[in-house]
């Protein structure tokens, strides 16, 4: 039962206040146990290295927002993907995209980035691998595997990592060979027949010259929206079966299959130069995305005029006031089905048997797959004892297949997507110091990269084929240089010139056998080989001034600069809505402090922040031409004043209790609006797509010393995140994600010689209900599909080091 007191707090302050009760707690208790050793002095906290200005230094002497996250910590909270990392860090808003956006990740730092991953929008969010960049959101839902730390820079990094990473940049380092042998094999069983193995392993292969490392995982897990076949579980109903008469299951959704492998070979050639060459594969055969049926209506919302029942191929499939094919809504009394009232259900069938444009009925793949491959080739070479030459060239391509529909069985918005991508990168950096003065680095970067996206598009008013291109080539020189004025004040100064090329090629066909006879439908034909170039030249700057109050006190203050591209409407249903976007561009005013204190056992890091968001780059479902749907539209929306503060502390309250916290504000606020917004329908006071207020997060673990025995470590994560808009016209409720607190439980135990380890992990503890992701698309279906997240699991690993 929850108190009285408690009950009447808003979320976030019961949150707190729950948390200061169980630090309290647990910590009146620890502390007791460590005063019965007084001759044990607290261990103080780790130093963490990082690169974020081109050279290693420790986290609390670098002017940036930045959390780091090393492998260790990722290893204790659980974490295996990219998305997860975000439960801790301020600001940052990471999940697995909408079934509709394929095998992606949807980022925003501070409240800046791209949740659709079609290949004519660039990434708002930079994400780089080992220093090389990945240039679309699709095959940026990366595995953890075997890394040394994360680095996530919140800001505009345009200086730093260059193009589109307004919002910040996303880093993930692989364990290098050292030359130490050894490494560690794991096994993961849990719910929905979750199995895993993880692996890793270090080698000599010439003694003091040349070394590898080899890493791999192979993961398996059933999906937790179960597909029904409708017509089945309700016999009665005029929708055609696509099931034989023995039993009703049709599969699921979310389930996981894939494999990855790396591979790190390290040649220290001589004293002065080094290479080091990593590849890597995937094969990932994945289950559609989870999607659920949450909403039938007109964007209108209920009581509208124009709001009769929607009748496809003469069934119905519904009315704003509910739907026989929703089997939960979290909007009110919508969930008509008589089946079972579940979260977890789908009836999608991925199948068409009637299309309207005559061809033969079809099925499309119930898949999320991704196939990828890629190396790069790191070489290091001192030239003088203080000049050193850096050279990164990589190569990476993808393939990728994904479908999504409305979660009904009547194939509405059928979509079958198969899409083709590589990329070739070349990074140079100088770097020198002149004496103890300067510190500097200047360099240039090079991106050819070429995506082919095909796919078979289903509307109720529309059918057609695309085959799309993009074409991009981006040539970038930077520099950075910190001036150490004294012992105490630096000033930092960075500029990155960019010129970029872009050309969008469009295809528009008729399906093999339509009425059309595989050529462009009238109402699409003006766009079939219609070529649309884009350039963006830009040069972003960073300036700094650090002031050192003490050893364990830092201070700054910061302004950067950072943009991302424009380029074409990739989604034009009508050859009006064939609109160019123009590039969006931010102004960042920064200031924070980094501190340690209590002998380095309480590490505490805060920045705020006022941000100047202009040409805000949006997508809308309703467009400002004739007709206005379907629509998926990106537009400058205008000009908005972001604002907001993080902190984040580390805190040893003794020598084997580790707590660490985190804090974040954002508030989002338009300053001018474009007429082509305002016509679309944003208006002022509403919030940009994924505008999170608050954002909380807790995390306590404590080692228990069992002696010859080992050690046994409990571990609670807690995580808060408010409400937000997954669309940048808000109407609430239908597109608006609800806030929610999430509960992860670990309890590790290490034998005494640390070579086997066996964990339990139970992940949202509380069981709550809610949403990654909502995908409103009344605009074109009438319906709305959300993204449940999972629900409550366990499961047990058991670790070999070696």
């Amino acid at each position: 039962m929850v108190p009285t007191q408690l009950r009447s707090l808003t979320p976030l302050a019961r949150l707190r206040s729950i948390c200061w009760l169980i630090i309290a707690v647990l910590g009146s208790e620890v502390l007791a146990q460590e005063s019965q050793q007084k001759d044990r002095k607290t261990l103080p906290l780790e130093e963490v290295m990082v690169t974020a200005q081109f050279r290693a230094q420790d986290l609390q002497e670098t002017p940036l927002s930045i959390t780091a996250v090393n492998s260790e910590m990722l290893e204790a909270r659980g974490q295996t993907t990219i998305a997860q990392v975000a439960a801790q860090a301020p600001n940052v808003n990471l999940a697995e995209a909408p079934a509709t956006y394929g095998p992606a990740v949807q980022a925003f730092i501070r409240g800046v980035g791209q949740s659709d991953s079609v290949i004519a929008l660039e990434p708002g969010v930079g994400i780089y691998v080992d220093d090389v960049y990945y240039s679309t959101l699709l095959g940026s839902m990366l595995d953890l595997l075997d890394l040394e730390r994360v680095e996530i820079l919140r800001g505009p990094q345009g200086t730093l990592a260059g193009q589109n990473s307004i919002g910040g940049a996303i880093k993930l380092y692989s364990r290098r060979p050292d030359g130490e042998e050894g490494g560690f094999i794991q096994a993961t069983y849990g719910s929905y027949h979750r199995t895993e193995l993880r692996g890793a392993a270090g080698f000599t292969l010439v003694p003091e010259r040349l070394f590898a490392r080899i890493s791999g995982a192979s993961v398996e897990r059933d999906g937790y929206v179960t597909r029904y076949d409708y017509r089945c579980t309700h016999p009665d109903s005029p929708v055609p079966s696509f099931r034989p008469t023995s039993g009703c299951k049709l599969g699921t959704e979310g389930g996981k299959s894939y494999v990855a492998l790396r591979g790190t070979v390290r040649w220290e050639i001589n004293d002065n130069a080094e290479l080091t060459i990593i590849g890597d594969v995937t094969r990932d055969k994945s289950e559609s995305a989870p999607s659920t049926l949450l909403y039938v209506g007109s964007l209108q919302g209920p009581g509208a005029p124009e709001s009769p029942p929607y009748i496809i191929n003469g069934v119905p499939f519904g009315t704003p006031q509910g739907s026989p094919f929703i089997s939960y809504s979290p909007y009110g009394p919508y969930a008509q089905d008589t089946y079972k009232r579940d979260p977890y259900i789908s009836y999608e069938n991925y199948l068409n048997h009637a299309p309207r444009d005559g061809t033969e009925p079809y099925a499309a793949p119930a898949d999320n797959r991704l196939n990828s491959w890629g190396w790069s080739a790191h070489a290091d070479i001192r030239l003088t004892d203080n000049l050193a030459l850096t050279s990164i060239t990589a190569y990476r391509e993808y393939d990728t297949v994904y479908t999504s529909a409305e979660s009904s069985p009547l194939s509405i918005a059928l979509a079958a997507n198969d899409n083709e991508h590589w990329q070739a990168t070349q990074e140079l950096r100088l770097s020198g110091t002149v004496g103890e003065m300067l510190d500097y680095t200047v360099g240039g970067f090079y991106l050819k990269k070429e995506t082919v996206a095909g796919s078979r598009v289903q509307l109720p008013t529309l059918e057609f084929s695309q085959i799309d291109e993009s074409h991009q080539e981006t040539k970038a020189a930077f520099a950075n240089v910190e001036w150490h004025v004294t012992d105490s004040l630096d000033l930092i100064g960075g500029v990155r010139h960019t010129k970029l090329s872009n050309e969008f090629r469009y295809g528009r066909l008729g399906n093999p056998g339509s009425i059309y006879g595989g050529i462009a439908p009238p109402a699409l034909a003006p766009l079939n080989g219609l070529r649309v170039p884009s350039d963006n030249d830009r040069t972003d700057y960073r300036v700094v001034a650090q002031y050192q109050w003490t050893p364990d006190l830092m201070v700054y203050a910061q302004f950067s600069t950072g943009f991302r591209s424009g380029g074409a409407n990739p989604r034009p249903f009508f050859p009006a809505q064939a609109l160019n976007h123009g590039p969006e561009t931010l102004d960042a005013y920064e200031i924070g402090f980094k501190s340690d204190f209590w002998g380095h056992r309480v590490r505490l890091n805060a920045s705020a922040f006022l941000n100047r968001y202009d040409d805000i780059l949006v997508s809308v479902s309703q467009c400002p031409t004739v007709p206005a749907a379907p629509c998926a539209l990106p537009l400058n929306a205008g000009r908005a004043d972001v604002m907001g503060f993080e902190v984040e502390s580390t805190i040893r309250l003794a020598d084997r209790l580790l707590i660490d916290t985190s804090l974040s504000y954002l508030d989002f606020d338009y300053t001018w609006l474009s007429p082509l917004a305002r016509r679309s329908g944003i208006k002022p006071g509403m919030d940009g797509p994924f505008v999170q207020k608050w954002r909380a997060s807790l995390g306590l673990q404590y080692e228990f010393d069992l002696g010859g025995w080992g050690t046994l470590t409990p571990r609670i994560d807690v995580n808060y995140q408010d409400r937000y808009f997954a669309n940048a016209i808000n109407r609430p409720p239908f597109n608006e994600i609800e806030e929610r607190t999430l509960v992860n439980a670990r309890l590790m135990y290490r034998t005494a010689d640390e070579l086997w380890q066996a964990t339990l992990e139970v992940t949202n503890v509380n069981d709550k209900l809610y949403y990654d992701g909502i995908f409103d698309n009344r605009g074109s279906t009438h319906s709305i599909q959300g993204r449940p997240g999972r629900p409550r699991e366990w499961a047990i690993t058991i670790k070999r080091n070696f």
